[in-house]
């Protein structure tokens, strides 16, 4: 979960905060500092042919937080902030720094709304209205092909191509 979620605010940074990217800069235009809404997640399984299926909200608080709370099936909670990062579930929690990540500066820097090593850590294209991360490093590679972020207003779905084969599609629907 952590490692999607370190890809998927790489790819959320770069619209709610796309100062290097701009095809994500109009993704952003009227942004408000905070950002909430729902989502619907799919997680399909290459090898076994299944698709997961998981609903929720999100709230990201532009240099503050990152929040993923997943409300079916399973009732879930990460929350990242420039130092640390949360996951709960089922009633238990689990915190940690976030300089324990691999991935740990990069992660700080988009909750804080920097995104000068996304360019850096991804090949970024551009298309009208999608930005398309391709990693650069071997060990994001071995574990994602591309992340896709497609809007118009607004980031309104991320696609995670796995190495495995595995895909993720999250639509977001912003709170008006």
């Amino acid at each position: 979960m952590r490692k999607w979620c370190v890809v998927f605010l790489t790819a959320w940074g770069a619209a709610v905060w796309g100062d290097a990217v701009p095809a994500a800069q109009r993704m952003l235009a009227a942004l408000p500092a905070t950002v909430t809404g729902t989502f619907v997640q799919r997680k399909t399984l290459a090898d076994v042919e299944v698709t997961i299926t998981s609903s929720g909200t999100f709230c990201i608080v532009k240099d503050k937080s990152f929040e993923w709370k997943t409300l079916k099936p399973l009732p879930s909670t990460f929350t990242a902030t420039p130092e640390s990062y949360t996951i709960t579930a089922n009633g238990k929690s689990s915190t940690r720094a976030i300089a324990e990540l691999k991935l740990s500066a990069g992660l700080r820097s988009l909750v804080k709304g920097d995104l000068s090593a996304l360019k850096d850590v991804f090949d970024v294209t551009e298309a009208e209205n999608r930005v398309v991360l391709v990693p650069k490093t071997r060990e994001l590679r071995e574990f994602v092909k591309r992340a896709t972020l497609e809007g118009t207003d607004f980031p309104s779905r991320f696609t995670l191509d796995y190495a495995t084969g595995d895909r993720l599609e999250i639509d977001l629907v912003q709170s008006r």
